[in-house]
């Protein structure tokens, strides 16, 4: 049986192949704030910004390390022009979706987020509310995170400041 070790940060994630290791050290001398192999878990996924991870990542010799690709997000109006939702998919398969309400031309509601279990633990929330970050920003809108997840994670990124809405 192959071993291999998924760290995500809710944006890529990185995959390791032990058996494919050559321990070279690049990883760790290129980026010691991330690759810490003296550590558990060893590869510190908020060390870095996602771009400087894939760099680091592209540059290993071995090929033990790689970025597995992410789920697609797909965003849908549910029928009603006021409503929509952001549905994640796995490989055709879906894995979570975050539903909204525009509450004006101005803002929309994240009213909830919910991860289907089978996918727990991926980071799939965090991508879905960056996904309604990003639909924010190409709209030119505000978001209103009623959602609990939401709200929580907007707690932990201050770089979504410029898409909350104060109404």
């Amino acid at each position: 049986m192959q071993i291999k070790k998924e760290y995500s940060n809710g944006e890529i994630t990185v995959v390791w192949n032990p058996r494919k290791c050559v321990h070279a050290g690049l990883c760790a001398g290129q980026l010691p704030s991330v690759f810490q192999p003296g550590e558990t878990p060893w590869v510190k996924m908020d060390g870095a910004s996602s771009q400087s991870i894939v760099e680091q990542v592209q540059r290993c010799p071995s090929g033990a390390l790689s970025i597995k690709e992410m789920p697609v997000v797909d965003v849908r109006w549910c029928g009603d022009e006021k409503k929509g939702r952001f549905t994640l998919f796995e490989n055709s398969e879906q894995a979570g979706e975050m539903t909204y309400t525009w509450a004006d031309g101005h803002f929309f509601i994240i009213d909830h987020t919910m991860v289907d279990k089978a996918f727990a633990g991926k980071g799939y929330g965090a991508v879905l509310v960056k996904a309604g970050v990003d639909f924010a920003r190409d709209k030119g809108v505000k978001i209103v995170p009623l959602c609990p997840f939401a709200k929580r994670e907007f707690g932990k990124h201050s770089e979504y400041e410029d898409v909350l809405s104060d109404g």
